[in-house]
């Protein structure tokens, strides 16, 4: 049974990527953490590595100024390993048990008011650009979807006739999303003309201007040269639509069990985050509309 950290690493890695079947984005952000892990230890042995040094290691973190969400993502990666070689059999003991990490502080996301996402959607479709930018933002936001989750759509993960939208999110887990009407309308418009750049057998619903699926880049571009275009004073990206949308939704109807479940959330401390953004909601209504919220004297 080897014990080298490197070989280890290795088959952690074969994991998460074959039998887990991570994202690209999820494996590329683990190798990024194990990395900096491996280096920070002068050993090629797992066994030297304890709770003490490990301890140690995220205190280093701590001290070079990286945020606590960013080290508990790391020292939750660290973890997933150690479990990992547990789990396997690769190592008797797991130093990450007693492991404490800087508390984490919710942050709350920033969330575009009604109109706002009315002025936003309200594109003039004058150019095949034009009607690709619409018919993604327009998706984004009825069915709260992440930007790695709208650049992976297909031709075929839409149905519009049953108005649902099939999405492969975190993990390769799918949902079936209902879609809006404005947003089915925006995306009929788009797929009328997608024939006319689309490079032969792409299946990528929505196209760069080459014809080729677009990047999560382009999509971040058009979303800052829309909100610039219709002067909205957001600092604008793709996560902004989903936390709107899920903010909207629970405004609307309170029902947070069925909110975790639309947003693809396996912990429901996720979508608390969004019960905070409602509160501020209703602390603004309450004072502006109730009669007895300020006194008159």
């Amino acid at each position: 049974m080897s014990s080298d950290i490197k070989v280890l690493i290795k088959k952690f890695h074969d994991y998460i990527k074959f039998e887990k079947q991570y994202s690209k984005l999820t494996i590329k952000n683990y190798s990024i953490d194990l990395a900096q892990f491996q280096n920070n230890f002068k050993t090629d042995e797992i066994s030297a590595i304890t709770t003490a040094s490990l301890q140690d290691y995220i205190s280093s973190l701590n001290k070079l100024g990286l945020n606590p969400s960013t080290i508990a993502r790391k020292k939750s990666t660290i973890s997933s390993l150690f479990n990992f070689l547990c789990k396997k059999k690769l190592i008797d003991k797991n130093p990450c048990k007693k492991l404490l990490s800087p508390k984490r502080q919710s942050k709350i996301p920033t969330v575009m008011s009604i109109s706002d996402i009315n002025t936003l959607c309200d594109i003039k479709e004058d150019t095949l650009q034009a009607v690709r930018d619409k018919a993604i933002i327009e998706l984004m936001y009825s069915s709260a979807l992440r930007l790695s989750e709208t650049t992976s759509l297909n031709l075929s993960s839409i149905d519009l006739k049953s108005k649902l939208l099939i999405v492969e999110g975190k993990g390769q887990k799918a949902r079936y999303l209902p879609v809006g009407e404005c947003a089915l309308s925006a995306v009929m418009k788009w797929i009328k003309i997608r024939d006319q750049i689309v490079s032969k057998n792409e299946p990528a619903l929505f196209l760069n201007k080459y014809g080729k699926r677009i990047s999560n880049r382009s999509i971040q571009q058009r979303l800052i040269f829309w909100c610039k275009k219709k002067s909205l004073n957001y600092v604008i990206n793709p996560h902004v639509l989903r936390h709107s949308c899920a903010t909207h939704l629970l405004e609307s109807s309170g029902d947070i069990r069925a909110v975790q479940e639309f947003l693809g959330h396996q912990d429901i401390s996720t979508t608390q985050i969004y019960t905070s953004v409602n509160f501020d909601y209703i602390k603004k209504v309450y004072n502006k509309t109730h009669p007895r919220a300020k006194s008159s004297y």
